[in-house]
């Protein structure tokens, strides 16, 4: 919890400050506004922003900061009011860019702000309350839930979401990566890394006897197939997924995307997942982490002392991009 704590402080002095730069672009360099403009032959809804970001979201950000950072009672709502302030402008200027066809460099800016400030508040409120072991049940029901959260979840992740980036691309003009065989190439790999991840989920569901997802996760502690090499291969496989993806739309924001998708996984639900597997399993949870790598593989496979037969998950869905 420490580590989400001061990450979490961290960001939301750099999304403070990052608003009063913005405001200090625009009125130092008047060619800046044209990249922001809301309305066309006008900047009266730009300008008109300079209220909630200069007396709500970038104090609160600041104070929000200061107050994670010395771990107050206030914290937790005063990121909830940043992820609100910041959640209630995205939305706005994306109804306007929708209307007007202007303003996609913002909204491009603004959703990763309202997803890690949402992230960060979630974090700090939940903390061990996200995670549930799986109820006592049958081999192959454990299955079908793993496999129904994969389609589900790579659906989204990896479909859905890329889609709908590639027409914010669109919208700002950004050019796409191209080459001979691309798509075949991106395939391929995009095939031989997805094995990996199911891979893992069918050892945390056969022999974790639980599924990818926290409020259902394995209760068993396991360190068997590819979580003897590395200790997060759904989350390496699932990064590598977007990058595939991203590689065959030629998507430069789709591999930004699958980035970001990496490091709040590593910045948030990693701590709280491992915090919850150390006071879980103790001991044999320690000396698993202090041996396999969190994302490089060991060449030698893991071995633990008198359970052979075991593995250890240290991710979720949200680890998947």
């Amino acid at each position: 919890m420490e580590k989400v704590r001061k990450a979490a402080a961290v960001y939301f002095l750099l999304q403070g400050v990052t608003v009063v730069a913005w405001w200090l672009l625009l009125i130092s360099v008047p060619a800046s506004r044209e990249w922001f403009r809301l309305d066309p032959g006008s900047l009266t809804t730009l300008w008109a922003f300079w209220l909630p970001d200069l007396l709500l979201i970038a104090p609160v950000s600041l104070t929000a900061a200061g107050l994670v950072r010395k771990g107050h009672s206030y914290a937790e709502p005063a990121a909830w009011l940043v992820t609100g302030a910041v959640t209630y402008a995205t939305l706005h200027t994306f109804a306007m860019t929708m209307m007007t066809d202007l303003g996609w460099l913002g909204v491009v800016l603004m959703i990763p702000a309202m997803l890690w400030s949402g992230v960060f508040a979630i974090g700090l409120t939940v903390r061990g309350q996200m995670f549930r072991p799986a109820r006592d049940s049958s081999t192959n029901y454990v299955l079908t839930k793993t496999l129904t959260q994969i389609v589900v979840v790579w659906t989204l992740i990896l479909a859905v979401i890329p889609y709908l980036i590639t027409i914010f691309e669109k919208k700002l003009g950004v050019p796409r990566l191209e080459f001979t065989f691309q798509r075949p190439v991106a395939l391929v790999l995009f095939a031989v890394v997805s094995s990996v991840g199911v891979w893992a989920a069918v050892v945390m569901s056969r022999v974790g006897k639980g599924t990818p997802l926290p409020l259902d996760h394995a209760p068993n502690l396991v360190v068997t197939g590819p979580y003897r090499y590395v200790r997060n291969p759904m989350a390496v496989s699932g990064i590598l997924q977007g990058l595939c993806v991203a590689l065959f739309l030629g998507s430069p924001l789709v591999a930004i995307y699958a980035l970001i998708g990496s490091a709040i996984w590593q910045l948030v639900f990693r701590p709280l997942e491992e915090d919850d597997l150390e006071n879980r399993f103790g001991r044999d949870y320690r000396r698993y982490r202090n041996s396999v790598k969190c994302w490089l593989p060991r060449l030698a496979p893991y071995q633990m002392e008198g359970m052979p037969d075991s593995s250890i998950s240290t991710e979720r869905p949200s680890g998947s991009m």
